[in-house]
């Protein structure tokens, strides 16, 4: 591990992790929203930003307790003696990661709820809040056509929806493969999904998983979180059948890790290791099969959710007491650039870290696998 950073167990996804996180997301954002487009106090509940905020600290309390009590995740072993299984014709759909985009919406926004709250106690800034409110209309514009692209998804050439049609067509391009460690590659060229890789072994080549480059901006992750568990498998890396998006000038090529016990990994190669590694010999028919995918794990990390969390805090506390007007209109002012230094400082702070560390069951470039193309 790097740094001296303990290493941190792999644990299961558990629904009370997903229904308390999702939720806690949820109330954060409609907090933003109602810092920007404040409703009229309530007799009953008072200053509704102040009650979401308290509902969203209470869920992620709620979260981050069921987060790190969570069971280890296992998976059972890999069956002997299987004997050879056929490319499935039915590939369940990724998992799906817009919950994630939640924290997105917020920093899209961001700029204007500081403005907003500047100019409600602008006092001597009156005359220049227009020109300020423009400017950070601009800078939330350029976030929300991120937030956006995220929400649509990426394209779907070249990817799982094309992939998922050619096997249930009856043909895709695959090769057979052993399963070998979840890498941290390191910081890399400072993209994730760079940075972890599942190794798999084929017979004249080692062949490294990762996440599609189209969800990079997000949870790259997501799709090998639970990657570690399936070390010493075999199975089948599929990728599209010839023709369609291979004539395309993309980096990657979609493919899934089918492993003979019915696993399902999605990711994407290097173009031209899928290219090296196709040839018509290893087109392959698909078949009937029962196939699921992987185990879900928990996206919890302490060594990251602790700062994130903390910055978020910082961030909620200061803009809320900025919006109340706790003190002189300079008070407010500094409150909201305190909300947004923390806010900005905490998605990349949060982001590095990702990067910059090996997450649950991952573990450093050390292990030879085979010989590389």
């Amino acid at each position: 591990m790097a740094r001296g950073d303990k290493p941190v167990r792999l644990r299961r996804a558990t629904w009370w992790c997903r229904v308390t996180g999702t939720a806690a997301l949820v109330t954060g954002t409609v907090m933003a929203l109602n810092l920007l487009f404040p409703a009229p106090d309530n007799p009953l509940l008072g200053d509704s930003s102040v009650v979401y905020a308290v509902l969203t600290a209470l869920l992620t309390v709620l979260w981050w307790a069921g987060a790190a009590l969570a069971p280890p995740l296992t998976a059972p072993s890999p069956p002997h003696g299987t004997g050879f299984t056929p490319v499935p014709a039915r590939l369940p759909r990724r998992r799906a990661t817009r919950a994630t985009l939640m924290p997105s919406l917020f920093m899209a926004v961001l700029p204007l709820v500081v403005v907003r709250t500047i100019g409600a106690h602008a006092g001597p800034l009156d005359p220049v809040m227009p020109l300020l409110i423009a400017f950070a209309a601009l800078i939330s514009l350029f976030l929300l056509r991120g937030w956006l692209s995220g929400l649509l998804g990426g394209s779907a050439h070249s990817g799982p929806a094309e992939l998922r049609r050619d096997a249930a067509a009856g043909e895709v391009a695959a090769r057979r493969v052993r399963v070998g460690p979840a890498v941290w590659v390191g910081e890399g060229d400072g993209r994730w999904s760079a940075s972890r890789r599942l190794m798999v072994v084929a017979e004249d080549r080692q062949i490294a998983l990762r996440t599609a480059q189209e969800e990079s901006a997000h949870f790259p992750w997501l799709d090998l979180e639970s990657a570690a568990v399936l070390e010493g498998r075999e199975g089948w890396l599929c990728w599209a059948a010839a023709g369609g998006s291979w004539g395309d000038p993309v980096e990657q090529m979609g493919a899934a890790l089918v492993t003979d016990d019915g696993y399902v990994v999605w990711g994407s190669t290097d173009r031209h290791v899928a290219e090296a590694a196709y040839a018509p010999e290893h087109s392959h028919p698909t078949a009937p099969r029962s196939v699921r995918r992987a185990p879900r794990a928990s996206l919890y990390r302490p060594d990251v959710h602790g700062y994130a969390l903390a910055m978020a805090a910082a961030t909620l506390l200061a803009l809320v007491l900025a919006e109340r007007g706790v003190g002189p209109d300079v008070l407010s002012w500094c409150l909201a650039l305190v909300g947004a230094f923390t806010g900005v400082r905490g998605v990349y702070g949060y982001t590095q870290r990702l990067a910059d560390r090996p997450g649950p069951g991952w573990a450093p470039r050390s292990r030879p696998l085979s010989r590389t193309p």
